[in-house]
């Protein structure tokens, strides 16, 4: 959104509140995330599934000091509700929908932290869906760190006769109100799915969340059969996906991808994405369709798949050209330039992108690899890093690339910033990561590839990138910042 901080509506919550002693129990029985594992003040992203390993919802999961709140989308309280009411038998718990009792507000914007920070009395949240108690104007309000709207904001719940004071107080501060149609254009470019983009008979793995909302080690719950054999596969034929293509500037609702005349998906949920200045969707599309790099089309316009959250470089090039070379991860092309003195050819390499992963082991260690570079001729001194060659989100992409080059894998992960790796002839962009909390684990090569770990001091890893010792670009990069973004 254009405003650097504005309060929105995200439309009726659904509440579902579980008190009593076995209230985490029995909710970590009947969903993905690891519920268990949560302190108070803790949330996690976790699906509610049938017996079959269908989604019947995605939802937030937040500890509380007597148990458990659940908080999804508006019109799923009632299902939620009636799903769990149905195996509770013994279990000392009290099952609650609450949705008509809260109201919620959105504050979001890269200035939204610094907005309420200098407001509530208390401090804020840090991670992502830990919550706190506060109070904003002197009402009474439950602030939840969320992404779903882009990076910065905070879900603020208060009692639902509060809801219009709360309002009015916000406008007493200055702060703006996002229209509508931005507010959805945010949740779209974040990748951010409603209950809209998940049709029934959806498996949780097709929506691309396993790495925030699935434990894979956790104990048994409804539906994990399935989930443990499609793990197991290691597939799916459907993926949810964000989709860039040209498009009347007001087009929402449903529309179809299609693919030599096939339909291979369909967008169910749709905007005119500001960042990119093009339509943009998101929603199902079978698998074959992306991995064959076939030609996609909506509204019989060429259309393309974008990494989430859209950024303004993640915007497909439109210019055309003559192709030079065509390889599994990258392709050259001739292009004309032109410019005030006439038009020149220059040859560029397109390339989907990439990751790079500060992995910190310890507060002031990291872990570094050693890779053997045939380019160079040499074994060079790296941060783990990859493709982005499969249908995945960049956290995703981050969390492969980290287990398979290092073995650690879990805790959280969060981006730091990206960078272009070499712009005269190269289009790659290079999402950075810091990874922590680890666990170690086997490392997961690719055939050919020679990769040792090695864990090294952090004031060492700097100094290894100023004496010359480390001299890949991006290692040198990302250590550097990351550095200079914890000294400040």
């Amino acid at each position: 959104m254009d405003q650097a901080v504005a309060w929105g509506d995200p439309g009726p919550r659904a509440t579902v509140i579980a008190r009593g002693p076995d209230a985490v129990r029995f909710i970590d029985g009947f969903t993905t995330a690891a519920v268990a594992r949560l302190s108070v003040g803790e949330g996690v992203e976790g699906f509610f599934t049938d017996a079959r390993g269908w989604v019947l919802a995605l939802a937030r999961i937040l500890r509380s000091d007597d148990g458990v709140w659940i908080d999804a989308e508006g019109g799923l309280a009632a299902r939620l509700h009636a799903h769990l009411e149905h195996y509770h038998i013994r279990e000392r718990l009290e099952l609650v929908d609450a949705s008509a009792e809260r109201a919620a507000i959105v504050v979001v914007g890269p200035a939204a932290e610094t907005w309420l920070a200098t407001r509530l009395a208390t401090r804020l949240p840090e991670r992502l869906l830990d919550h706190r108690h506060g109070q904003l104007g002197g009402i009474p309000v439950v602030l939840v760190r969320i992404d779903w709207y882009g990076p910065d904001g905070f879900l603020v719940q208060s009692a639902a006769g509060d809801r219009d004071r709360l309002i009015a107080w916000f406008g007493s501060e200055g702060l703006p109100h996002a229209a509508p149609r931005a507010f959805e254009a945010a949740r779209i470019e974040a990748g951010s799915p409603e209950p809209a983009d998940i049709p029934e008979k959806t498996l949780p793995q097709e929506l691309g969340r396993d790495a925030r909302a699935i434990s894979f080690d956790k104990g048994c719950y409804l539906g994990q059969e399935t989930v443990a054999r499609i793990d197991a596969v290691g597939h799916v034929n459907r993926r949810l996906v964000a989709v860039a293509f040209d498009g009347p500037p007001d087009q929402d609702g449903t529309v179809e991808v299609r693919s030599g005349g096939e339909v291979v998906g369909r967008l169910t949920s749709t905007c005119f994405s500001p960042t990119l200045r093009r339509c943009l969707g998101i929603g199902l599309v079978h698998v074959k369709a992306l991995d064959a790099a076939r030609a996609l089309e909506v509204l019989r316009r060429p259309a393309a798949v974008v990494t989430t959250p859209v950024t303004a470089a993640d915007d497909p090039p439109s210019e055309t050209g003559e192709l030079l070379l065509e390889t599994r991860r990258f392709s050259v092309v001739r292009v004309t330039q032109a410019g005030a003195d006439g038009s020149r050819e220059r040859e560029v390499v397109r390339h989907p992108g990439s990751v790079v992963i500060v992995p910190l082991i310890h507060p002031q260690q990291v872990c570094l690899i050693e890779v053997v570079r045939v380019a160079v001729g040499k074994t060079l001194l790296e941060l783990p890093a990859g493709t982005l060659d499969k249908v995945e989100s960049l956290e995703e992409a981050a969390r492969r690339e980290l287990a398979e080059e290092t073995g650690y894998h879990g805790g959280s992960m969060q981006p730091v910033g990206a960078f272009w790796m070499s712009p005269g002839i190269l289009r790659e962009r290079m999402h950075l990561f810091v990874a922590e909390g680890l666990s170690p684990g086997p490392q997961a090569l690719e055939p050919g590839e020679q990769i040792q770990t090695r864990v090294v001091a952090w004031e060492e890893a700097v100094a290894m990138c100023l004496d010359g010792r480390i001299d890949d670009a991006k290692t040198i990069a990302g250590l550097l910042l990351v550095d200079a973004l914890r000294r400040a």
